[in-house]
């Protein structure tokens, strides 16, 4: 308990919206049964090959991208509030459709519009966690969603992989009944936020608001444009916890692979559980920048773990360890540390074309890696990522120097 009292403490003395919307992720984690296994639905159920679903994951992300520019673009301009209630209730509410239907391709387009209203108020999301907090408290409140989200998910993932055989249709009910009790919580605690000039007062310099269009904003800042490279080819290799990984659980460990790959993302949510606090609470001095260096470090060596998996599990448990410490490190930085360099009245655009930036590199490329399993072994194929992620830890060193140029009030601290 003195443990707990300890490093949960550091979550006190936020604002009583942020906790509702902690708490309302934690009921959609629990529930979310279906996206962990997407890549076994689409092998399994449907028997699509690598590539094949390489390539559906990349038309999707084709297809999202202007729905998350879109959510960005109505977060700016319209209550966040009112647009994630309206499109989680439109999404969620096909889960239940998939939940009656034989499982078909018919299944997979409705999940795929689904995940484009989902999308679409993600921006809106984001951008109301830092409207409010102040930018000293942005760390913690963006910290607590991140470990709520994997509260949830420390068993939602392995009881899915023990109802995906024979009780599939379930879990797309539960997923559904779960995120519209979150929506329902959200409608009722959540007021109107607006920002103040009470509230300009704990911003810093960089994200005063600003007149002008997002190309504006983006012509002042060129530095982005680097950091969208980075964050897309990031992405390429955080994808593969969710593309490559359940595809080799499958091929090492016949007829076990689902309830394995479950196990492994329920040993992720219980780090994250565990871990965010205590990283959050020692690294809180840190630049964001650096812990986003450090945790790409600890992602790909996680995953460079899973060329020498072939049958032995403790291997792959070692190795979703090490991902998961550096998922944290990645997880409590990247947003703060956007949101502390945009204007707060560009905050949801900016975080939208961050986020589809990196969404769509990263899932163009699963095509490519689909294309590999096909021809190569898995352990070649992970040699691969390895060698990308010592490539992105490259970029990052440029980054972090030219990030303390462009932005020298933030180092002065």
């Amino acid at each position: 308990m003195g443990f707990l009292k300890k490093h949960f403490s550091m979550y006190s003395h936020l604002p009583k919206e942020i906790y509702v919307l902690a708490f309302g992720k934690v009921m959609t984690s629990m529930g979310a049964l279906i996206w962990p296994m997407l890549t076994l639905i689409m092998s399994e159920k449907l028997g699509l090959n690598g590539q094949t679903i390489g390539l559906y994951m990349m038309l999707f992300s084709l297809v999202m991208g202007p729905f998350y520019l879109l959510g960005g673009k109505l977060a700016d301009k319209y209550n966040k509030k009112h647009i994630i209630v309206i499109f989680d209730l439109i999404g969620n509410s096909l889960y239940f459709v998939c939940a009656v239907l034989p499982m078909s391709m018919t299944t997979l387009y409705l999940l795929a519009i689904a995940s484009l209203f989902q999308s679409m108020e993600q921006p809106a999301y984001d951008a109301l966690i830092a409207d409010l907090t102040t930018y000293r408290d942005r760390e913690r409140a963006y910290s607590l969603n991140y470990l709520s989200m994997n509260l949830g998910l420390v068993l939602a993932p392995t009881i899915g992989g023990m109802l995906f055989n024979d009780y599939l249709s379930l879990s797309f009910f539960i997923n559904g009944l779960a995120d519209i009790s979150s929506t329902l919580m959200l409608l009722i605690f959540i007021k109107n936020v607006k920002i103040t000039d009470r509230d300009h007062k704990s911003m810093n310099e960089y994200e005063k608001g600003e007149t002008g269009s997002i190309f504006k904003v983006f012509s002042e800042r060129k530095l982005f444009f680097l950091l969208f490279v980075i964050s897309g080819i990031a992405a390429l290799i955080y994808n593969q916890f969710n593309f490559l990984m359940p595809l080799h659980m499958e091929e090492a460990f016949r007829g076990s692979g689902a309830f394995k790959f479950g196990i492994l993302t329920s040993i992720n949510a219980v780090v994250v559980v565990i871990g965010t606090p205590i990283l959050t609470r020692k690294f809180s001095g840190v630049i964001d920048i650096r812990i986003m260096y450090l945790g790409q470090l600890l992602e790909s060596l996680g995953l460079a773990f899973f060329i020498f998996v072939n049958h032995h599990f403790a291997t792959a448990v070692a190795g979703i360890i090490i991902f998961t410490t550096g998922e944290i490190f990645g997880s409590i930085s990247k947003t703060p540390y956007l949101t502390k360099r945009i204007p707060e009245t560009h905050r949801g655009r900016v975080l939208s074309i961050t986020t589809s930036c990196a969404g769509l590199i990263g899932v163009l490329s699963n095509y490519v890696i689909g294309t590999f399993i096909d021809y190569y072994t898995f352990r070649t194929v992970w040699i691969i990522i390895a060698v990308i992620g010592l490539f992105v830890m490259s970029l990052y060193s440029i980054y972090l120097r030219l990030d303390r140029k462009a932005y020298p009030g933030l180092y002065s601290k």
